[in-house]
């Protein structure tokens, strides 16, 4: 009997080794396939995984859902209220008369505006190409001829080799004058400069509260310019209301006030149809067009020091020379 009895335990013990078998056999070889995994690289892996997911999603999020047009547009213009410099490019004409002007504004700490014009005018029997670069502070201004190249079929290239390049100043004594030689060019429908956080809330509260701006900042078009992406935005801008805050802007530029733009010169209501180019990759003004006036801006922050050329003639002394060699 205990035979019969142990040959039924050995059978059962058999039969359930038998059935673990399997289950041993899989973890025997889960184990021998995890031995060489590196648990820790892959903890690593899977970390940087999540956060690029993390990171792609958060983008998505900012750029398409909390970054919408209308909020696109104010940060534009505040950002172009905090940077110390920028570029703005003005082009008139065609290709066979051109005129291309480049101003970089510097704003602070140091108050100064760099300018290059170049004009161009080509035709059958005319070949003219004229370069000026000026320096202008508040209260003086430099300029010089860096090219000079004109041809008729009558005529030669005129010789001005003794005047290009040289430095040419003016001191503007009268504030009325010194302000509209240096601010004129600084006048346009959005406010740039470097202003501190509280100054530059206080006008965006401004511009906000009066809508200077009008309420149609969400109807933005995606448009491209010069190879970037932008949003454009056809607005309205209140004339009045943007002049006065211009004027402070100035004011607390350190310019004082700018005579030229009375805000009593121009009627409740009236306004000026402009469009608004901003870039969605950095949220920058690139360009504002209104009327004929095409303004394209870039080359946003930079921040150097201009010094004071040498100049030994006045600018009415340079431009005598020019008549008299080209005569």
């Amino acid at each position: 009997m205990r035979k019969i009895f142990k040959s039924k335990k050995s059978e059962k013990s058999s039969k359930s080794s038998s059935k673990k078998s399997p289950k041993s056999s899989f973890k025997q070889k889960f184990n021998q396939k995890t031995a060489h995994w590196n648990f820790v690289k892959l903890t690593r892996y899977f970390m940087v995984i999540g956060a690029l997911i993390a990171i792609i999603t958060s983008y998505f999020w900012y750029s398409q859902i909390y970054m919408s047009p209308e909020r696109r547009f104010w940060t534009a213009i505040n950002n172009s209220m905090v940077t110390p410099s920028v570029v703005r490019t003005l082009t008139e004409g065609g290709s066979g008369n051109e005129v291309i002007q480049d101003f970089r504004f510097h704003f602070a700490p140091q108050r100064v505006v760099e300018n290059k014009v170049q004009f161009s005018q080509k035709s059958a029997t005319v070949d003219t190409y004229v370069v000026t670069e000026g320096i202008v502070f508040p209260n003086e201004q430099f300029l010089r001829y860096s090219a000079f190249r004109s041809e008729t079929d009558e005529q030669s290239a005129f010789d001005l080799e003794s005047v290009i390049g040289l430095w040419a100043s003016e001191t503007n004594t009268d504030p009325e004058e010194s302000s509209l030689s240096y601010l004129g060019e600084q006048v346009t429908l959005a406010i740039f400069g470097n202003f501190d956080a509280n100054v530059r809330n206080g006008f965006m509260k401004q511009l906000k509260e009066k809508n200077v701006y009008g309420s149609e900042l969400g109807l933005a078009l995606e448009d491209e310019i010069d190879g970037q992406t932008v949003l454009n935005y056809s607005v309205a801008v209140s004339l009045k209301d943007y002049v006065s805050i211009l004027n402070e802007s100035f004011i607390a530029a350190g310019y004082g006030e700018f005579p030229a733009l009375n805000p009593e010169n121009y009627r409740d209501g009236s306004t000026v149809k402009s469009n608004f180019y901003v870039n969605k990759r950095n949220n920058t003004i690139v360009g504002i067009s209104f009327g004929d006036r095409q303004e394209k801006y870039s080359n946003y922050g930079v921040l150097k020091t201009v010094e004071s050329p040498q100049a030994d003639l006045t600018i009415e002394e340079l431009q005598t020379k020019i008549q008299t060699l080209v005569q």
